[in-house]
């Protein structure tokens, strides 16, 4: 189970999302969220953060940096770093492409506020 104290970043380019997000993590007591909008935003909070991050919620398909681009620079150094995908469609061929990859689960969306903390409390039993 992922600790409560966990930081968890979001990769998403729309902030509609990162936000419904944020606070569903929030509703189940993960309050240190950070965000960001693109690939490129996410490699740098990794790069320069001095908080460790413990999870990586990262949307697949995104401008500048896509999830697929992202994940594969985030595997050139740190293999152990869960990851779960975010799409907004069940592209079967994108979610294998991730899977070799090594990400830890995917997630549809949207997430919403009420079905939210049930759909990823089955993932968060397995960090």
């Amino acid at each position: 189970m992922l600790d409560k104290n966990s930081t968890i970043l979001i990769v998403d380019d729309t902030h509609i999302m990162r936000e419904s997000l944020r606070r569903v993590l929030v509703t189940m007591g993960y309050e240190h969220v950070i965000q960001a909008e693109n690939g490129r935003e996410a490699i740098k909070i990794l790069d320069t953060s001095n908080k460790k991050i413990d999870l990586i919620f990262l949307d697949i398909v995104m401008p500048i940096m896509d999830g697929k681009a992202t994940l594969k620079k985030i595997r050139e150094t740190n293999k152990a770093i869960p990851v779960i995908m975010l799409t907004s469609v069940a592209d079967k061929d994108s979610i294998m492409e991730c899977s070799k990859q090594g990400i830890t689960s995917y997630v549809l969306k949207p997430i919403n506020a009420s079905d939210g903390p049930s759909m990823l409390s089955d993932i968060f039993v397995t960090l």
